[in-house]
């Protein structure tokens, strides 16, 4: 069991039936959060004798066929009735015929509606039946909301504020996203669905060193193994506290040198350094996450990996995602049992990157791993899918002059050469150019060869 504090935190806001939303950069454990909670091993430990209060639905987003409404609606429902015949299997009671023999008809109206209409009615219709056939409040846990909540049309998310007002303390949502649901969107019938959550928001980080050794402790005992104390200090000093790089490290560790004798530890421990920075899933995790920062995280990241003062808005930030220790420290590694702890290999990822940051602060990179691409030292504003195709290109051909035949071909398709015109090239040159050069009506680096076609210059 792992995120111990989010998981009280995400259960008293179901004892007092109000939603609640997680907020974590990928692989930080949201998933596994939400499945524990619908654990019964968890219900004991934290609900008691109430356990048997609440049924608790997990609803995995990324399994909807299509972003609508009715799929939203499919899956929540399939979801629910397939959690109330377990919960009722796993008590040796099961609901009453009558009331899934209900649910199963209107799930059948929310897929095959007679009239459009019906879908949503039959919807609504169901989650009454859940709530009041039960005997139990629902509890509707969204995993990977952040693409339905950004691309459902704002009346599905009206509807689940309606539903929760009516229904009170007997339905509570509980969402997990890469960032705020106010960051998703800001529609008004959004904002109504968001006034839900305002009073329970948290972010979901790096672990501490207490539930970080917790982890490594759950893997060695998963596979029969018997490792050191001074082997567990030692994988979670490396990897931290983000549980994807810490399975990373862990799975290593136990392919390298795991369970070594106490007596060469010191051997193994040199031999499985370099096997951590070698390994190719480390080094995703670690660009993953490195993808999902913003530019003035990335210099704050940079100056703490190298105990210097860093902007203050963009630190407490960093620790508010909890992706840095809080308080006076200033290491970036500083750890306490409940601070989020920050690995060597992490931080040394960090430092690396400065160093790239050095050598291409003057011209142009394209970071092709990452998709990025840099001017002077300053990473560009999101690229077009064209922007980055003609950059991408440009940069292959560094200092050559490209002409307009060649720029069609590789950035459009050879099957587009007699439909895109000069104008399409040069409005499509511009655009680029506005977001790479400092001075769009004096270019330094992406420069037309008058006659001949464009050249970007190294």
């Amino acid at each position: 069991m792992i995120h111990n504090q989010e998981t009280l935190f995400l259960l008293s806001a179901v004892r007092a039936a109000e939603c609640a939303s997680i907020m974590g950069l990928s692989n930080m454990g949201k998933s596994a959060l939400l499945r524990e909670l619908c654990a019964p091993s968890v219900h004991s430990a934290y609900l008691g004798d109430r356990s048997a209060d609440w049924l608790f639905v997990y609803i995995d987003c990324n399994l909807m066929p299509e972003r609508s409404e009715q799929a939203l609606h499919e899956v929540i429902l399939r979801n629910a009735i397939e959690s109330l015949r377990r919960v009722g299997a796993q008590a040796h009671v099961g609901a009453p015929d009558d009331i899934l023999a209900r649910l199963d008809r209107l799930y059948e109206q929310v897929i095959q509606p007679s009239t459009p209409i019906r879908s949503p009615l039959a919807f609504n219709d169901a989650i009454n039946v859940l709530c009041a056939g039960s005997g139990r409040s629902l509890v509707l846990l969204f995993d990977e909301f952040d693409d339905p909540f950004g691309k459902l049309d704002g009346r599905t998310f009206l509807n689940l504020r309606a539903m929760k007002d009516r229904l009170a303390g007997a339905l509570t949502y509980i969402t997990a996203t890469e960032q705020p649901l106010s960051d998703i969107r800001t529609d008004r019938e959004a904002t109504e669905f968001i006034e839900l959550f305002s009073s329970r928001m948290q972010w979901l980080g790096f672990l501490g060193v207490a539930d970080a050794r917790a982890v490594a402790s759950e893997f060695v005992a998963e596979n029969h193994a018997t490792w050191q104390d001074d082997e567990l200090d030692f994988v979670v000093a490396q990897a931290g506290g983000h549980p994807g790089l810490l399975q990373g490290v862990l799975e290593t560790y136990k392919r390298v040198a795991g369970g070594a004798p106490a007596s060469t530890h010191a051997l193994a421990f040199s031999v499985a350094k370099p096997s951590f920075e070698e390994d190719a899933a480390i080094r995703r995790e670690c660009q993953q996450l490195w993808a999902q920062l913003s530019e003035a995280e990335r210099t704050a990241l940079i100056a703490l990996a190298h105990n210097e003062s860093s902007d203050e808005t963009t630190t407490k930030q960093l620790q508010t995602k909890r992706l840095v220790p809080s308080g006076d420290g200033r290491d970036l590694r500083e750890a306490r049992d409940a601070q989020p702890l920050v690995g060597a290999l992490w931080t040394a990822f960090i430092r690396r990157h400065a160093l790239i940051r050095q050598r291409a602060e003057r011209g142009v990179r394209v970071d092709i791993d990452s998709g990025e691409v840099f001017a002077d030292g300053r990473r560009l504003e999101q690229l077009t899918d064209l922007e980055y195709k003609l950059i991408k290109f440009l940069y292959a051909r560094v200092n050559k002059i490209v002409d307009k035949y060649a720029i069609v071909t590789e950035v459009w398709g050879e099957k587009f050469i007699d439909d895109v015109d000069d104008a399409r090239i040069e409005k499509l040159v511009s655009r680029l150019r506005g977001k790479l050069e400092t001075n769009a009506e004096e270019p330094k680096y992406l420069q037309t060869v008058r006659g001949r076609g464009y050249k970007l210059i190294g």
